[in-house]
């Protein structure tokens, strides 16, 4: 991608001041969507409580001649609003990165999986570098990821519908047998704690992450 990585301090003034010659800015932590005033929403640095990286913050940039290319924001809920009377504003830290003028920003809609969020970035940056970093890169590296993420979500199903297929059959094949005293096959309303019980119906991780952009 012929980009040089660079870590600014992870408090406020350090991170804006490094915005303004970034072409990619990666933001990997916490983000907190605030309820009352979307304006006060923000990542989390480490000066957070006295001096917060928040929606206002963004917008008071003014990058557009710069003409940074991405913002990668994997927290959670950077593309959340909690305020029901303000849903329609689109108030967000990635509207706001979008604003201040970076060509794409790739975020979340609500609390996302640390796991998932680093394989994600990873698929999407192996995308782009395929795509040489042009937009259609981007929007495409989403997609794929997404869709990665997915697939993998519907084979953990298929397992976990074919093992208790398979537990429900042997039931079947005992139906009837004298009971001899001892059981080894367990009923699938009491495998709770047997690993059965919920697996392939965990969140949907790859659902939550979206790109606005050209």
């Amino acid at each position: 991608m012929k980009l040089h990585p660079m870590e600014p301090e992870p408090i406020r003034d350090d991170v804006l001041s490094h915005l303004r010659k970034c072409k990619v800015f990666h933001f990997a932590g916490h983000g907190c969507t605030d309820t009352a005033d979307p304006s006060k929403s923000q990542l989390y640095l480490k000066d957070w409580e006295t001096n917060p990286l928040t929606v206002a913050s963004l917008l008071e940039l003014n990058l557009h001649q710069e003409g940074p290319f991405l913002a990668y924001l994997s927290a959670c809920g950077t593309g959340q609003i909690k305020s029901q009377r303000l849903f329609d504003e689109g108030i967000h830290l990635i509207s706001a990165c979008q604003l201040a003028g970076f060509r794409h920003v790739i975020g979340t809609l609500w609390e996302v999986n640390d796991q998932s969020c680093v394989e994600m970035a990873a698929i999407i940056y192996e995308e782009m570098l395929r795509g040489d970093m042009s937009d259609e890169s981007v929007c495409r590296g989403v997609h794929v990821a997404a869709k990665a993420k997915r697939d993998e979500w519907l084979d953990d199903t298929n397992a976990a519908n074919k093992t208790c297929d398979s537990v429900r059959d042997r039931e079947n094949e005992v139906h009837g047998k004298e009971d001899d005293g001892e059981r080894d096959i367990i009923s699938l309303e009491e495998d709770d704690d047997q690993g059965l019980q919920g697996v392939g119906n965990g969140p949907l991780h790859w659902i939550p992450y979206v790109h606005f952009g050209a």
